[in-house]
């Protein structure tokens, strides 16, 4: 047994799912059910059940898994309690960071850092929601700022934000003398976005909306691909939803043939939520980094909710 083994068994019970388990540990599902097998060979005893589309623990998982968590956590603590030994070292902290999540809360985050911990190093990590969380769960990441809901256990979250959502439409599709937009009016024209499993959880809130205003023509691009987006808005072959306030892809339209105007009779939203591991929370730099979240949200939203 090593910690190899452990992450993995770590992983797959976090993600109930060997294939997200691969996926957050960057390897085939292949190689992760040898590394599982190895390990329940070497306990003697059987640590998952394996049904269809669905994992659970046995009763030996069960008892494995809050152990293992220790054993890790301690591990990846050592390289700050070297730097603190070492006396001056600045702390790096691996922040995530998602695409919509606004410049107002990404630079009062940062400056409360630099204020209150003057001696952590952040080094921001750009991804959608979905790869965030799962390199968030892998320790990969010390704290993530994403759009919420975030789902899954063992994730402690914190609400920050609330951007109203807008419609980002070609000129040439809806005119220039409009100051809002009824969903009622695009039903002719797709909705764009890029591929889901970017944040499965804000997208499947989408499509319930879209399609209960009468909108059931899609275009899922693939991967991140935000520039694919732009073009097929700003030639009028699709729509899509951005937030309203200065979020990256309202900036990606800047100079295009493109209005991007409030929704008529709805209070459609982002939420931006602060995210990091719960078992970590003793850690010197996660309870750091919690810190300044807190510092940046009225103390009735402490508990994650708006």
């Amino acid at each position: 047994m090593d910690l190899i083994h452990l992450r993995s068994f770590v992983a797959v019970a976090e993600e109930r799912s060997f294939t997200r388990a691969a996926a957050r540990l960057h390897i085939a599902a292949s190689p992760l059910s040898r590394r599982i097998k190895d390990l329940e060979r070497e306990f003697g005893a059987p640590l998952f059940v394996r049904a269809h589309h669905r994992v659970e623990l046995t009763a030996a998982g069960e008892v494995l898994l809050p152990r293992a968590g220790e054993i890790l956590d301690r591990v990846d603590a050592l390289g700050d309690a070297i730097r603190t030994a070492d006396g001056g070292a600045p702390r790096q902290a691996v922040v995530g960071i998602a695409p919509e999540v606004s410049p107002t809360v990404r630079d009062a985050f940062l400056a409360g850092l630099a204020e209150c911990h003057p001696d952590v190093a952040p080094r921001l990590v750009p991804a959608s929601t979905e790869p965030l969380l799962r390199d968030l769960r892998a320790g990969h990441l010390d704290l993530a700022l994403v759009h919420g809901p975030v789902g899954g256990s063992g994730i402690t979250t914190r609400f920050l934000e609330r951007q109203p959502v807008g419609v980002a439409v070609g000129t040439d599709a809806v005119g220039d003398d409009r100051s809002s937009i009824a969903l009622a009016d695009l039903t002719e024209i797709p909705f764009a976005s890029i591929n889901h499993d970017s944040a499965p959880e804000l997208y499947r809130n989408l499509d319930g909306l879209l399609t209960r205003h009468g909108i059931r023509k899609r275009i899922t691009l693939t991967g991140d691909n935000f520039a694919g987006l732009a073009h097929l808005v700003a030639t009028g072959q699709a729509f899509t939803l951005v937030g309203l306030g200065n979020g990256m892809a309202t900036r990606l339209f800047h100079g295009e043939p493109v209005r991007i105007l409030p929704i008529d009779g709805m209070r459609a939203s982002i939420t931006t939520v602060a995210a990091w591991q719960a078992r970590r929370e003793t850690e010197q730099l996660i309870g750091d980094l919690v810190e300044v979240v807190g510092s940046l949200v009225p103390p009735r939203r402490a508990n994650g909710g708006p």
